[in-house]
């Protein structure tokens, strides 16, 4: 490896280091912050790889099994920024280890052979490209999911930006490698590209503690699966979510069944049927509500937000802060009044990691 990307592989692993010993130290902690800890340390001992050329064997599988949380890391990280708490369930982390167990296996194959050219090297190598591809991918669509219109500007900024940083990144480490006349800057392009992601990563999870996601748990996405649909109940249901997601019909507090079924051009027993039997929800109240709910908590998450809590539950679409604050303690077991103080605490407690980032960097 050349001096150039030697130290350019040096300053990667010193920043992926830090960035693991800042999110250990950061309280409290939320799912993408455990996940990109995580992240973090496996990169930090990827970058290592080529410097453990002549190092003892123990050390050398030390270093091959714990860089393999790199990609399929990063696919948990990205799902967690995008649909918040919970959005990283068992079924993805198994899936994320099954692809760390494929490269631990792959990297101790090419160490036992001292080479990549064994069989089982070749075979390994064949199935991991194409998961981490589909991983890469995946993760790229994340910042896709639930975008539309109604979306704060600030959100909508922040998914474009990961989108180019993610798309610039991967597709520079892919490429450098595949054009013989700049291979072997490789390892000086995958470094820079570590480093951008890394610090890319942590102004994104800054964000997303300073506006956090509801809970799916809690409140469930804006959007459910849709069953098994005529031709005529396709149209309505995109319909019928074009008012709600683009219109945002659900703000205005007299909204009924009747008018919005005139609207869309149908009867109410055809728009009734659709909403509880194609698209599983149990009735219209509670399908509008679910809504402003949503809504009330992008809005009481904004840090800098001076509106009244009466002004949020009017804005949303409830006519008195009454039913406002049985429905949302309802939704998400906490009181609007609690759930806006947390996310400020949230902002507050970021302002200090935002600070040390950047002093701990230099």
């Amino acid at each position: 490896m050349q001096d150039g990307q030697m130290v350019a592989t040096g300053i990667a692993v010193a920043v992926a280091t830090m960035s693991l010993l800042l999110l250990l130290w950061q309280r409290p902690k939320r799912d993408a912050e455990v996940l990109f800890a995580v992240v973090s340390g496996s990169m930090a001992l990827s970058l290592m790889s080529p410097w453990m050329v002549d190092a003892p064997a123990w050390m050398r599988w030390a270093v091959a099994i714990g860089g393999s949380a790199t990609c399929n890391g990063y696919w948990l990280v990205s799902r967690a920024l995008f649909r918040g708490e919970g959005g990283v369930r068992r079924m993805h982390v198994m899936v994320a280890a099954g692809v760390a167990l494929l490269i631990a296996a792959y990297r101790g194959a090419t160490l036992a052979a001292h080479a990549s050219s064994s069989p089982w090297a070749s075979a390994l190598d064949s199935v991991l490209t194409l998961a981490s591809s589909t991983l890469l991918v995946l993760s790229f669509l994340e910042a896709l999911r639930g975008w539309s219109s109604s979306l704060p500007q600030s959100e909508r900024r922040l998914r474009v930006a990961f989108m180019v940083m993610f798309a610039g990144c991967v597709l520079s480490a892919t490429l450098v490698g595949a054009v013989p006349a700049v291979a072997g800057s490789r390892a000086g392009v995958v470094a820079a590209c570590a480093v951008a992601m890394v610090l890319f990563t942590h102004v994104a999870l800054a964000h997303r503690r300073r506006r956090p996601l509801p809970s799916p748990a809690a409140a469930a996405s804006t959007t459910r699966a849709v069953g098994v649909l005529t031709g005529e109940e396709a149209r309505l249901a995109a319909a019928l979510r074009h008012q709600l997601d683009v219109r945002q019909v659900y703000r205005e507090p007299e909204l009924k069944v009747v008018d919005l079924a005139q609207r869309l051009g149908t009867v109410e027993h055809r728009l009734s049927r659709l909403i509880t039997q194609g698209l599983g929800e149990k009735n219209f109240n509670q399908m509008v509500n679910r809504y402003r709910i949503v809504y009330a908590c992008r809005r009481l998450a904004e840090p800098e937000a001076a509106d009244s809590i009466l002004d949020i539950s009017g804005d949303a679409g409830f006519a008195s802060l009454g039913p406002f604050n049985r429905a949302f303690k309802a939704a998400m077991d906490c009181t609007p009044s609690a759930y806006r103080a947390a996310c400020r605490a949230q902002a507050g407690a970021d302002d200090g990691t935002q600070a040390a980032l950047p002093s701990a960097q230099r």
